[in-house]
C-alpha cells in the first residue's frame, strides 16, 4: 500500500500533457471511472465479486447487502465533509483556475473565489470561455475536458476522486486478502486502479499532487479502520452462524 502513495507521489515529475490529445481522453475516462457514476459501479461490481466467490460465511446476499449499504454510507459522508468541510477549510485553489489567471482568462484567483458557490464560478468561467478577449486564451482543450473545467470551480485540497477510490480500493484488498475473492489475482487491480484515478486528475490539471497524496493518504487511513471494522463484524457474524 505504501507503494500507491510513492506513485501518486511521482506525479509531481509528470510533466504537462496537450489536454486536446487521446492521452487527455483516457485521463478523463480514468477520471470518470473514480466519479460520481464510475466509482458506484466499482462499488457493486467488488461487493459481488468479493462476497460471491470469497469465502464468507452465511448468506451470501445479506452479507451482500450489508456490505454494499455500509460502503455506500462511508462514501457518501466522505464526500459531503469534504465537500463541505475540509476543502473549504485549506482553501485551496485548483491548478487549472491558477492556471486561468496565468493566462488572463480570469481576472485573480482571489478575486474568482470570492463568489462564494461552485455554480456561481462555474456560470462566470463559462460566460468567460465563450467571450473575447478571454476566450482567445484558454489552452486548446478537448470538448470533455473543458466541460470538466467548467465543472471543477470548487476548491482542491484533499483530491475528492482519490479519496474515495483509495479508500475503497484499500477495503477490498483487505477484505480479499483475508477471505479470498477468485480469481485471486483480482486482488491487486483496485489499487492500482485507485492511483490511475489520481494520476488522470493531475493530468487533467485540476488537482496538484499535493492534492492527490493527501487524499490518498486519508483514503488509506481511512480505508484500513473501515475494513477493521468490517472484519470484526465479519467474524463475529461467523461465529454467530457456527461457520
Amino acid at each position: 500500500m505504501a507503494g500507491s502513495l510513492l506513485a501518486l507521489l511521482a506525479t509531481a515529475a509528470v510533466p504537462a500533457i496537450n489536454l486536446n490529445s487521446s492521452l487527455s481522453l483516457a485521463a478523463w475516462a480514468v477520471s470518470a471511472s473514480g466519479g460520481f457514476v464510475g466509482t458506484p459501479v466499482v462499488l457493486v461490481l467488488g461487493v459481488a465479486w468479493l462476497t460471491f466467490t470469497g469465502g464468507f460465511a452465511g448468506r451470501r446476499r445479506s452479507t451482500a447487502l450489508a456490505l454494499l449499504a455500509s460502503l455506500v454510507g462511508v462514501l457518501a459522508a466522505q464526500a459531503w465533509i469534504n465537500e463541505r468541510v475540509v476543502k473549504p477549510a485549506f482553501g485551496t485553489a485548483r491548478p487549472h483556475i491558477r492556471e486561468l489567471a496565468n493566462l488572463g482568462v480570469i481576472r485573480s484567483v482571489e478575486a474568482f473565489y470570492l463568489m462564494d458557490t461552485k455554480g456561481k464560478r462555474t456560470e462566470e468561467l463559462g460566460h468567460l470561455f465563450n467571450t473575447e478577449p478571454a476566450a482567445s486564451r484558454i489552452p486548446d482543450l478537448h470538448p470533455l475536458v473543458r466541460a470538466h473545467w467548467l465543472a471543477k470551480t470548487g476548491h482542491a485540497f484533499p483530491s475528492g476522486h482519490t479519496l474515495a477510490t483509495v479508500t475503497l480500493a484499500t477495503v477490498f484488498t483487505v477484505l480479499s486478502s483475508r477471505f479470498g475473492g477468485r480469481p485471486h489475482w483480482m486482488t491487486w487491480l483496485f489499487l492500482p486502479w485507485s492511483v490511475l484515478v489520481g494520476w488522470s486528475r493531475h493530468l487533467l490539471r485540476v488537482h496538484s499532487t499535493t492534492d492527490i497524496c493527501g487524499g490518498g493518504l486519508a483514503g488509506m487511513i481511512l480505508g484500513l479502520l473501515i475494513a477493521w471494522m468490517l472484519l470484526q463484524w465479519l467474524e463475529r457474524r461467523s461465529v454467530e452462524t457456527g461457520h
